[in-house]
């Protein structure tokens, strides 16, 4: 029976939105496709996700590989932060529908440490009405690595047969289905949630 459902939150509870972002801070059009491989697109933004250096560092690192677009690298991250990403209008309600009927919430998440704690006050309102969550950048492992689903169970004591996990990368499920969860591979709103029910009718 499932009594927990985890969510991933990029492209299932909110819309990743690099390139609104670029364009926000006001990059010429023929440059965007550099800056979002300078940035969002370089090996180093997944150290942000893993939290193991910090964001200046990270930040030098991207700026040392593209130093053209140093200006646009820096912009990015002090201006543009906020506009990365936009919630669903299905997330809020899917959580709290869930909840109502019983069911425990949580969230399983890669993403940086400052762009969590912002988006969490700003543009991810429903943050506040799980009953937990695990994010990358805070535990320093990330999905699809064993360690981040087990800390998710053992930091809330969850039996992992009870639990479901949503997530809009194959591997990502595949690392929760091999921690004993059940999955759901992500492809829109419709069909993910029709899968949860059938789930939940089992």
């Amino acid at each position: 029976m499932i009594k927990n459902i985890v969510f991933d939150i990029g492209d299932v509870l909110v819309k990743f939105m690099p390139e609104a972002s670029v364009r926000y801070i006001g990059v010429d059009e023929t440059e965007v496709n550099d800056v979002l491989a300078a940035t969002v697109g370089s090996r180093w933004w997944a150290e942000l996700d893993r939290g193991v250096m910090d964001e200046e560092e990270v930040i030098g690192k991207m700026i040392e590989e593209s130093p053209k677009y140093k200006d646009a690298i820096r912009k990015f991250f002090d201006d543009g932060k906020e506009m990365l990403v936009e919630a669903f209008d299905y997330s809020e309600k899917w959580i709290d529908d869930m909840k109502s009927r019983g069911y425990r919430v949580y969230l399983l998440s890669n993403y940086p440490r400052s762009y969590f704690l912002l988006h969490s006050e700003t543009r991810m309102k429903f943050v506040k009405n799980v009953d937990g969550k695990v994010v990358s950048a805070f535990v320093k492992s990330v999905k699809p690595e064993p360690e981040i689903y087990k800390i998710l169970l053992d930091t809330y004591n969850l039996n992992p047969n009870e639990c479901v996990f949503i997530d809009d990368r194959e591997d990502n499920v595949e690392g929760a289905v091999k921690a004993g969860m059940h999955g759901i591979v992500f492809k829109n709103f419709e069909d993910a949630n029709q899968k949860l029910e059938s789930l939940l009718a089992d």
